[in-house]
This record gives C-alpha cells, sequence and structure tokens, in this order.
C-alpha cells in the first residue's frame, strides 16, 4: 500500500510539473506575438485634407401639380352618344372626346333657319309698304297745305304712313332676332361635340354611353403634366436667400434613386403669420412623363456655394456617447490621433472647420486596430484624382 501511495505521489507531481511549463510557455509565446504585432506596422489607406466646393441647400416638402387642368362640362343638355376617350388616353387640344345626340340641335337649326328665312321675307314687302305710304303722306302734306283735301283725309295719310313705318322696324327686329336664334341654334349643335380645350391625358371619366347629362356636370377631367408646379413653404428665415431662377433637384418616393431638375419661379414676398413660412413655386419640367398631378416630393434647392477644407466621411472616429470627432493623422511613418471639428457633412465627405491644415494626411482604412503613435506603411492615397485635380468637387451639405 505504501509502494502504490509513492507512485500517485510521483504521477500527480509530474502533472503538476507539466502544467505549469505548459502555461509558462503559453505566456512566452503570447508574448512573442505580441512583440510581432508591435513591431509590424499596420497597412492603412490615407487620404489628404483638400479644399472642396461646398453649396448649401435648403429643403422642403409639397405636392406636384399639373401645368395646367380641365374639367370638361356639357354647355348644352342631352343624352350621350359616344365617349371617344378613356382614362390615361392621351388628348390634343381641339379634339372631340363626347358626342352627344344632336337630332334635338338639327332640328332646332333648321327651325331657325326657316323663322329667319321668313322674317327677311317680310323686309322687302315692309319696305315697299313704307315707300308708298310715305309717297302718299308728302302728297297729302302738300294737298293739304294748297287747301284742296280736307283734315281727314291728310289724317289719314299720316296715320298710314307711321303704321308702315312701324311694321318695317317690326319685320327688321324679327329678322335680328331670328339671325340671334340661328346663332344660338348653330352654337348648341357645335356643342354637341364636346372638345377638349387643352392636350394633355384623362385622369378621370364620369360618363357613359346612353347617359343624360346636363350643363354643370363633370363628364371628364383632363390635365397637361408636360412640365409640373411644385409648391413648397419654407421658413421666413430662407427669403432672402432664394431668388427666381435658383436651381432645384426633386426627388419623389415614387421613383428611388431618380432625380429631376427644375427652377424657381415664384416667390411670395409675404409671409404668412401663422406658420412664418413664405411659399416658393419650382416649375418642373417632365418630358418623361414619370412625374404626375398630385404625387409627394421633395425638394433641395442650391442657394450658396463656398469652399473649405474637408476630408473623406470614411477618415471620421467618433467617441462612444459623445458629439467628438478624430481622425488618425499620418505623419512620417506613424499615425497620431487627433481631434477635429465638422461642420457640414454628407455620405461621402466632411467639412473639417479645426484641427486640421491643407494637405494633412488622414488615415480612410484600418483605423480600427489603431492606436496613436502606432507605425503604418501607406497602401494607396483614395482621394489622389481629387487632390491633382485641385479639390474641386462639389458637395451637397447636410447640417447635423
Amino acid at each position: 500500500m505504501k509502494r502504490w501511495g509513492a507512485y500517485i505521489s510521483i504521477v500527480v507531481a509530474v502533472a503538476v510539473i507539466a502544467l505549469l511549463v505548459v502555461q509558462v510557455s503559453k505566456k512566452q509565446w503570447q508574448k512573442d506575438v505580441d512583440m510581432d504585432t508591435v513591431d509590424k506596422a499596420l497597412p492603412v489607406t490615407i487620404a489628404a485634407a483638400v479644399q472642396h466646393e461646398f453649396t448649401d441647400d435648403i429643403e422642403g416638402v409639397g405636392t406636384l401639380k399639373a401645368r395646367e387642368t380641365s374639367l370638361l362640362s356639357p354647355k348644352v343638355a342631352g343624352p350621350v352618344n359616344q365617349v371617344l376617350v378613356d382614362i390615361g388616353d392621351p388628348v390634343i387640344a381641339g379634339e372631340v372626346v363626347i358626342r352627344l345626340d344632336r337630332t334635338n340641335f338639327d332640328l332646332g337649326v333648321k327651325q331657325a333657319q326657316a323663322a329667319l328665312a321668313a322674317a327677311q321675307a317680310a323686309i322687302p314687302q315692309a319696305s315697299a309698304r313704307f315707300e308708298q305710304a310715305e309717297k302718299e303722306y308728302r302728297r297729302a302734306t302738300e294737298l293739304l297745305e294748297e287747301k284742296v283735301i280736307p283734315q281727314s283725309r291728310f289724317d289719314a295719310a299720316e296715320a298710314a304712313f307711321r303704321a308702315a313705318k312701324g311694321m318695317v322696324s317690326s319685320v327688321r327686329a324679327q329678322r335680328d332676332q331670328a339671325k340671334a336664334a340661328l346663332e344660338t341654334a348653330l352654337e348648341h349643335l357645335k356643342n354637341a361635340y364636346i372638345r377638349s380645350p387643352i392636350s394633355g391625358t384623362v385622369v378621370e371619366r364620369n360618363v357613359e354611353i346612353g347617359q343624360a347629362v346636363a350643363p354643370g356636370s363633370r363628364l371628364l377631367r383632363i390635365v397637361d403634366q408636360t412640365s409640373l408646379d411644385f409648391d413648397v413653404d419654407l421658413p421666413e428665415s430662407d427669403i432672402s436667400r432664394l431668388a427666381i431662377g435658383v436651381a432645384a433637384v426633386i426627388t419623389a418616393d415614387a421613383f428611388p434613386g431618380h432625380e429631376f431638375s427644375g427652377k424657381v419661379t415664384v416667390v411670395n414676398p409675404m409671409v404668412d403669420r401663422k406658420t412664418r413660412t413664405f411659399r416658393v413655386r419650382i416649375k418642373v419640367p417632365n418630358p418623361s412623363g414619370k412625374l404626375v398631378d398630385g404625387m409627394f416630393a421633395r425638394v433641395k434647392l442650391s442657394v450658396e456655394k463656398r469652399r473649405f477644407l474637408a476630408v473623406p466621411r470614411n477618415a471620421l472616429q467618433r467617441l462612444p456617447g459623445s458629439g467628438t470627432y478624430y481622425v488618425f493623422v499620418v505623419e512620417g511613418n506613424k499615425a497620431h490621433k487627433r481631434t477635429v471639428g465638422i461642420g457640414a457633412m454628407n455620405d461621402q465627405y466632411a467639412e473639417v472647420v479645426d484641427g486640421l491644415v491643407e494637405d494633412d494626411k488622414v488615415v480612410t482604412s484600418g483605423t480600427g486596430r489603431l492606436r496613436s503613435g502606432m507605425d503604418v506603411t501607406v497602401q494607396d492615397v483614395s482621394n489622389k484624382n481629387e487632390t491633382d485635380r485641385s479639390g474641386e468637387t462639389t458637395l451637397q451639405e447636410d447640417r447635423r
């Protein structure tokens, strides 16, 4: 039993010694790895801090409105014989889009023409009677002065003259009325064909064949969307920054990634007292026809350009839980941490207002393992082409 106890003690002692040897070897290996990591320079990509041209933007939202809208209503009553267009159909100005039954209107024209012909035929007869009555009246006047005829005969000639004169006026008035009635009948006949007053697209239809329609009822809605108006309300603080002709970029959720160009055409000089905003109208050409009336859209107005020092956005690092930014600046073969002040910022670039000078080299990749003072090797200059062309790049500013 004593011999077995000695064997067990020896085995335990050997195991403990082996464990200690393994731990010491592991620590030494880790130390060697750490030394190799420190001694080895970290490969990075850098970019130079250069001057860039920034564009200040004003942004807003609103609804697109068609250049022209026409609500077609009949001018005369009657049953519908034909509807020549449907929703989505293009039309041109003057095109017949709806035809009403013309039977009653044709009859009205014929009746008016007959009445006019009768009134015109009565005029020569009335004129002849008037001329004859006028001659007799003049003769009776002379004879009465010579006391050849009695007063009663003169009175009869005078009354006939006045009656004939009244008849001429009456038949001429009847002719004029008949002419006006004919013009009205012709106009009603013409209005039995309903035409589009504008070129555009049918977007609403409220009529069917056989339907009896009356003046004022809305049958079709046609919009001209070759260009659209975009009204947007902006804060009063921006009124001094905008003028007619300012360029605008329009985007719509319906067409992600697409931009549509426009220009400011109206700047309302009045500020709304309740909202403290003023209205701007932008004309948006729509040759592709993608934009439509009533569509929600966003606008970005480029109102001012300025040049500032900037670095690529991916060079920026942010201290957790704060608004403080920093970059790693490469000096010689070492990277040093430096706090910077940031102004305008977008997805690609950031304006630097403090902490860097032009041509400072900042790390744009490999920052995850960097520590201030570490050795680095430069693999590439990410904005080499931009520095070669004097760094003139237009940026869209997004004030944070």
